[in-house]
């Protein structure tokens, strides 16, 4: 596989790869099925993604693994449409992302609270009943 040198930061990209990874810079004759009103195609965003955090779907993972792997899909779908140039996809996406993660934190939460529940219930009963 070749490689190239993209003209407006320098970074090294792929030759199958038609835009810059770096910088978001579009190569000539790069097809994009993301068309405007105008039929102009749309230049992909600069800088990071703002509409997502890794961190959301890391921390998901970890509390409650389901919810976590959808989160991280989003994640990986927002940032996809963010390269792409489809902001309102990437907004979307990294919303739903953050969702999945939240409903993953309180999922863990209220499962802590009701085993401690659990937990002191069966305790206290134990002490009340000893032989």
């Amino acid at each position: 596989m070749s490689a190239r040198n993209c003209p407006e930061c320098g970074g090294l990209v792929a030759s199958t790869i038609n835009v810059c990874p770096h910088c978001g810079y579009r190569f000539e004759g790069a097809v994009n099925d993301n068309k405007s009103s105008d039929n102009a195609p749309k230049s992909a965003p600069r800088g990071e993604n703002p509409y997502n955090s890794i961190a959301w779907g890391i921390i998901s993972l970890i509390l409650f693994w389901p919810c976590g792997i959808v989160s991280l899909i989003y994640y990986l779908k927002s940032d996809s449409s963010w390269c792409n140039g489809d902001v309102a996809g990437a907004e979307s996406a990294g919303a739903t992302s953050v969702r999945w993660a939240k409903a993953s934190i309180w999922i863990a939460v209220i499962s802590i609270v009701i085993s401690l529940l659990i937990f002191f219930l069966f305790f206290s009963f134990a002490l009340c009943y000893e032989v």
